[in-house]
């Protein structure tokens, strides 16, 4: 059972990114999602060296944190910023 619920965190914490950078790329707010892409690295980056050095967070939970929420959600928003440029470069191709 607790491999079905860390799958489904994996899942939600991709699409969401995924589904709201792809409508923020669209839609021309390259700033904001680039922006949330770098805040997003940054969480990921806080809590892998969070994980190897005295850092008042406790080793395992930094790194199940940063491997369950901060990598699918970094993959989803890098993906959904890449669908989202080449949907608005082709909305702009024809117009």
């Amino acid at each position: 059972m607790a491999e079905i619920l860390i799958l489904g965190i994996m899942l939600i914490s991709a699409v969401v990114p995924f589904a709201l950078l792809t409508k923020l790329m669209r839609g021309g707010q390259s700033g904001l999602t680039l922006a949330i892409v770098s805040a997003i690295g940054g969480t990921l980056a806080i809590f892998i060296y969070a994980s190897g050095r005295p850092f008042g967070i406790e080793p395992v939970f930094a790194m199940a944190v940063a491997m369950i929420g901060c990598v699918p959600a970094l993959l989803g928003a890098t993906a959904g910023a890449l669908l989202g440029w080449l949907l608005r470069r082709q909305d702009d191709r024809r117009v």
